[in-house]
């Protein structure tokens, strides 16, 4: 592996190195609520270049929504992106080849996000997913899908509203009180568990850190001897799905990513050459004054 050295941005000798970049979203394009400085322009350029561009991400929802809101809310150029590989996607496609049946119904156990706009996408998951019911009943599941860190989605209740069951102090501050008691009653039925998000924390526009997914699943896996499957980075299949999509091959292929863990070690193991954001989830343990300190980022990777 090429040892990693520091520059500002993609320069002329790294775009015409590739024929095709893969972006993540968060951390490398925007924050959640805005473009990052410069992205906008960055992947204009990276389009005007002929460069083929795909995104690949770990959020549950769907890849034409996460272009939609990139093209709609965020402010790049509808058509910037070739194709667009999510761990929501890739989750739902599962289900409908290798769970969902016509016949029986899959009732699902389901970790997903509150608030309105959520709810909307909580129901077009859903959609995705083939022949399934909700159920906040772990005695009866037959699966479970971590899609959100907010609340488990219950049943109907007698006005038609959908009833919540809060995961307090989970998303905020990685509290597990709240937790626990749905994985230990899932674990004594072995009832597997999706992971259609695995991010494990991300930071917000506000500077805040949102715990995702990814800690229900590694908290049943490490505290309740549960089982996983996941979706996404960094498992190099992922990778993989976007340089057969865009018809290059992975060594002519760049990742571009914030996570050591999701996004470089990814590309590593997909044979992808990669680029490391430094500014993303990482800014606070290698930059100093708003630049990346060579030896603090050399102690992270060791550690990764």
């Amino acid at each position: 592996m090429t040892p990693p050295s520091i520059t500002l941005g993609l320069t002329p000798s790294i775009v015409s190195r590739y024929s095709a970049f893969v972006l993540d979203q968060y951390g490398v394009l925007h924050d959640g609520a805005k473009p990052l400085p410069g992205a906008v322009e960055c992947v204009a350029h990276l389009k005007a270049s002929n460069k083929k561009l795909a995104i690949l991400s770990n959020t549950s929802a769907a890849p034409e929504a996460a272009l939609e809101r990139l093209y709609s809310t965020l402010g790049f150029a509808p058509g910037s992106f070739d194709v667009a590989v999510t761990s929501g996607g890739e989750c739902s496609k599962h289900f409908r080849e290798k769970i969902s049946t016509p016949d029986k119904v899959t009732k699902v156990l389901l970790f997903t996000w509150s608030g309105e706009e959520a709810k909307i996408k909580t129901s077009s998951f859903l959609s995705s997913l083939g022949n399934v019911e909700i159920t906040a009943n772990p005695a009866e599941c037959d699966v479970a899908v971590a899609h959100g860190s907010d609340l488990v989605l219950g049943d109907i209740d007698d006005l038609g509203g959908e009833v919540e069951h809060p995961l307090t102090g989970l998303r905020w501050n990685c509290e597990y009180g709240a937790l626990d008691p749905w994985l230990r009653e899932l674990s004594s039925r072995a009832v597997p568990m999706y992971s259609a998000n695995p991010d494990l924390k991300v930071v917000t526009s506000n500077n805040d850190i949102n715990y995702m997914p990814g800690v229900i699943c590694k908290r049943y896996e490490s505290e309740f001897d549960g089982a996983v499957t996941y979706f996404g980075k960094p498992h190099k299949e992922h990778f993989l799905a976007c340089s057969e999509a865009l018809g290059v091959a992975a060594d002519q292929t760049c990742h571009v990513g914030d996570s050591l863990h999701h996004d470089i070690l990814g590309a590593n193991d997909a044979g992808m050459s990669s680029i490391f954001v430094g500014s993303g989830i990482h800014r606070d343990e290698c930059m100093v004054e708003g630049k990346v300190d060579e030896n603090m980022l050399g102690l992270i990777i060791q550690r990764e």
